[in-house]
């Protein structure tokens, strides 16, 4: 088995990894899980994810020093791989979708509680941190 044959085969199982992962935090989001557990699937999935990016660039470097990039392209596990990481990414766009709506299902509550109103910490797809502004008390909207 080649280098990069070995890079793919590695490549596929962290997906397969990464995809189990994203399945088992859906279902703690659902059931609201603890915030522990949430927390912990999270650092999970962020080392997944590091690890892919080392995989992925060993592969490019790889492939730059091959001449037949495109017999890997089309190598069953390969595709494969690809489409775990399409399902993978569909997944983590639901989570963070399922987490904004449980944020605002929440500081919704807390106004209804009549909670002093705090800038709220939120983050943009690329991780940039963002803050909502304060809302108006229900008398006032």
């Amino acid at each position: 088995m080649t280098e990069l044959s070995d890079v793919i085969q590695h490549i596929h199982s962290h997906a397969c990894e990464l995809e189990s992962l994203l399945l088992k935090e859906a279902s703690n989001l659902k059931r609201a899980d603890s915030a522990e557990n949430i927390e912990a699937v999270a650092i999970q999935k962020m080392d997944l994810v590091q690890a892919l990016d080392q995989l992925a660039l060993r592969r490019r470097q790889l492939i730059d020093d091959s001449s037949d990039s495109d017999q890997h392209d089309r190598d069953p596990v390969w595709q494969d791989t690809l489409a775990i990481l399409s399902r993978c990414q569909m997944l983590n766009n639901q989570a963070g979708a399922d987490i904004t709506v449980q944020s605002r299902y929440k500081q919704r509550a807390l106004e209804i509680l009549g909670t002093p109103h705090a800038e709220t910490q939120l983050y943009s797809a690329s991780g940039a941190a963002q803050f909502a502004g304060p809302k108006q008390a229900l008398g006032k909207a």
